[in-house]
C-alpha cells in the first residue's frame, strides 16, 4: 500500500463540509487523516501528548473556518493551520521544558485510528529515519501534493535548501526500504 494521500479536491470538499457543520464528514476526516496529521504535528512538537493536544486544536480551526470563503489551496491552508498551532505549542513546551518523544513510544493512541489509516503505519515508521525538516518536506510534497517551491514558501526556506532536504530524505527512505526497513 502506498503512502496515504489527500486529494486536493477531496480535502477542499471535506473542509468546506466541516465548516458548514457536517459532523459526519468531520468524524470521517479525523478517522481517515488523523494519524498523518498527527505525524506532521510530531515533526514540530516532538511529544505525543503535545501532538495530540495540537490535533485537538486543529479540528476546531477547521470547524470555525468561514464556510463561505473558498479554499484556494486546501492542503496549504491545512498545513499552515497545523504549522502555526504546532509552533505555538512547541514554544509553550520549550518554556516548560517537556521531555522529548522517546523512540520506543507509539506515535498515536490506537483507539482513535481507523483501519484505513493503519495501512500507513509502515510509511510513518519509515519517516522516523528522517530529521524533522526532512519529514516536513516529504509529508508536504507527498501527502499534500505540494510542489517544492510551495513547500519552501510555506516553510520560509530557500527553494534550493528544501529541494536538497527533500532529495536527501528520498534517498534515506529508499535506503530504509532496501535494507528491509531499517537504517544502519
Amino acid at each position: 500500500m502506498g503512502m496515504l494521500k489527500i486529494k486536493e479536491e477531496e480535502l477542499a470538499f471535506c473542509l468546506k463540509e466541516i465548516a458548514s457543520g457536517n459532523e459526519e464528514i468531520l468524524e470521517q476526516f479525523y478517522i481517515d487523516y488523523g494519524r498523518v496529521i498527527l505525524t506532521l504535528i510530531l515533526t514540530i512538537v516532538k511529544t505525543r501528548e503535545s501532538a495530540e493536544e495540537v490535533l485537538q486544536d486543529v479540528m476546531p480551526s477547521i470547524v470555525t473556518h468561514n464556510k463561505d470563503k473558498p479554499f484556494l489551496n486546501a492542503s496549504a491552508w491545512l498545513f499552515k493551520v497545523i504549522q502555526n498551532l504546532s509552533k505555538k505549542k512547541a514554544m509553550e513546551d520549550s518554556a516548560m521544558k517537556t521531555e522529548p518523544l522517546s523512540e520506543n513510544k507509539e506515535l498515536t493512541s490506537g483507539e482513535n485510528i481507523s483501519e484505513s489509516v493503519e495501512g500507513s503505519v509502515d510509511q510513518i515508521e519509515a519517516l522516523k529515519c528522517l530529521d524533522p525538516m526532512e519529514q516536513q518536506c516529504v509529508l508536504m510534497r507527498i501527502f499534500c501534493h505540494m510542489k517544492l517551491p510551495q513547500v519552501a514558501e510555506l516553510l520560509g526556506l530557500p527553494y534550493n535548501q528544501v529541494r536538497s532536504k527533500y532529495n536527501y530524505a528520498v534517498k534515506k527512505l529508499k535506503k530504509y526500504y532496501q535494507e528491509g526497513g531499517g537504517l544502519t
